[in-house]
Parts: C-alpha cells; sequence; structure tokens
C-alpha cells in the first residue's frame, strides 16, 4: 500500500499542476497563500480514496482527477483554518509553518476561502462531467458542510468547554470532523463512476468507519509521538482540553475499538472479494500507522 500511495500521491501531483497550469490568477500574495497551503506535502489520502473509489468501479486516474483535486482543495482549506488561533493554534503543519504563521492571519483566512471556492471551479470543470458528477458533487457538499465536516468543526470548538463529553459524543464529532470527507473522497467518487445502490451503501460503511479509525490513531499519535515525526504540534488536545476516545477508553481499549472498526469496515466489503483487495489493504494501511 505504500507504493500505491506514492504513485498515487505522483499522479495527483501532476493532475494538481495541470490545474494550476490552466488557472490564471494575478491577486498576490492570495495566490501564493493558496498555493502553499495546498502544495505542503502529506500523504495525499483523500486523493487515493478517490482513485480506489474509481478502480473499484473500473475507472482510471485520469476520470477522477478533476475530482480529486476539488476533494484535496477541500481538506487543504479545512486544515488551514483548523489551524487558525480561533481554532486549534497551531504552529506546524506537515513540517512546515502552518498558513496562518506564513502570510498572516487575515490571509490565511482567504486562501482557505479560496481554496474551498476553487474546489467547485474544480468539480464543476470536470470534462466528464455528468448526471453521477453532479450527484457526486451534492454529496462532497452536504458532507463537507454543517451537516459534515463544518458540523464537526462546531463541536470540536465546544468540545473545548465541555469536559463531560462521553464515547457517543466524541464518536459523534469523528464522524462528522473526520469521516464525512472520507466519504466524500471515496463515497463521491463511485458516485461519480455510477456505482449501484448497494455499492455505494456498503462503500458507505466502509468509509465511515475507516474515517473513525483515522481520527483514533491521529489521537493516539498525538499521545505518543513527536512533532519531528508527525510534522505538526502534538499534545494539542490536552492543552486545548479536549476529550477524546483515547482519554476515555485509554490507550489499550482505544487499540481494541480500532480493531472492531477494521472488522466492520472490512465486512462491508466481503462480498466484492479481490475487486475490494485495495480498499482493504488501505484499511489495514491506516490502522497500522501506530507502529
Amino acid at each position: 500500500m505504500k507504493k500505491t500511495l506514492e504513485k498515487y500521491r505522483q499522479i495527483f501531483l501532476c493532475q494538481l499542476n495541470n490545474f494550476f497550469e490552466k488557472y490564471s490568477c494575478d491577486t498576490q500574495p492570495i495566490y501564493d497563500a493558496v498555493k502553499y497551503s495546498i502544495e505542503n506535502g502529506g500523504k495525499r489520502i483523500r486523493p487515493a480514496l478517490c482513485y480506489l473509489g474509481g478502480e473499484f468501479c473500473g475507472k482510471n486516474c485520469d476520470y477522477l482527477a478533476d475530482f480529486a483535486v476539488g476533494i484535496e482543495m477541500i481538506h487543504s482549506y479545512s486544515l488551514v483554518h483548523d489551524d487558525l488561533p480561533c481554532m486549534d493554534n497551531d504552529m506546524l503543519r506537515r513540517g512546515k509553518p502552518t498558513t496562518h504563521v506564513a502570510f498572516g492571519e487575515g490571509m490565511a483566512v482567504l486562501a482557505g476561502d479560496a481554496l474551498l471556492n476553487m474546489a467547485f471551479e474544480a468539480f464543476l470543470s470536470d470534462k466528464n462531467f455528468d448526471e453521477n458528477t453532479l450527484k457526486a458533487v451534492r454529496y462532497v457538499a452536504e458532507n463537507s458542510g454543517i451537516k459534515g465536516m463544518v458540523g464537526g468543526q462546531c463541536i470540536d470548538l465546544t468540545n473545548e468547554s465541555k469536559k463531560s463529553f462521553g464515547l457517543d459524543d466524541v464518536r459523534n464529532l469523528n464522524r462528522l470532523k473526520t469521516s464525512c470527507l472520507i466519504k466524500s473522497a471515496l463515497v463521491g467518487a463511485v458516485i461519480k463512476c455510477g456505482a449501484s445502490s448497494d455499492e455505494i451503501k456498503d462503500i458507505e460503511i466502509y468509509a465511515e468507519n475507516v474515517g473513525e479509525i483515522f481520527q483514533i490513531v491521529d489521537d493516539i499519535l498525538d499521545k505518543t509521538s513527536t512533532s519531528e515525526i508527525l510534522g505538526k504540534d502534538v499534545n494539542k488536545d490536552c492543552e486545548n482540553g479536549k476529550i477524546t476516545v483515547v482519554d476515555i477508553l485509554g490507550k489499550e481499549k482505544a487499540l481494541q475499538f480500532i480493531n472492531s472498526l477494521q472488522e466492520q469496515a472490512l465486512e462491508a466489503l466481503k462480498k466484492y472479494g479481490d475487486r475490494a483487495q485495495k480498499l482493504k489493504d488501505m484499511c489495514l494501511y491506516l490502522t497500522g500507522r501506530i507502529n
């Protein structure tokens, strides 16, 4: 899966570069801030999920090019805003100064705004745009807005002042803040590629569980890793007084909980056999980030 992710990362970087080559913007320094924010490294997990969704449906990476660029722009905008002093106040992202540190707080807000709008420019400029693409973009909009990722960010801010959050509260936060964008990438891709309603339902179950796994692993790494390894500030949840699954269950039970989520994710794909092998491998890879 590491080799597959690197292949996908290189494909995505070419697609992103193609987008900016066609994109004309003379307004500075916002253009530099936008490019800094999205070109700032990362494994590109969400574009990879787009490509995996395409492969599951028999489509190649080129077919998902504009969709993958749009998804990563939404992800990047969310990180820029999440790092702001009024949110998590992070100084590092992927080993580099966060956008507001590099360009100033106001410019970071504008960079996030620009990336969100550019995402929909990418979606709507898709040369393969059809009815399924429209359904996919609508799905992304719903899952990245108040009913999804933004709603999760809202709960996350509230979490800072609520020490009494229980497991169900934190799981709901994780599903909205993290799983919804994971779903946007993968489920959105299979919708665009014309998947059946049963396939969409199963992929959605998989993606929701993978999103929870991703977040809980991040929460464990926040407590056990270093800024040098992760490329971002650590112990931020503790500093901000936020409650995570790890705080509620402890590390060992949190690991057991991750295993149960993994079983549910893999079970949702069981009937698809080898067709879903790369998706299964992705789930195992994301779980294994702790090791």
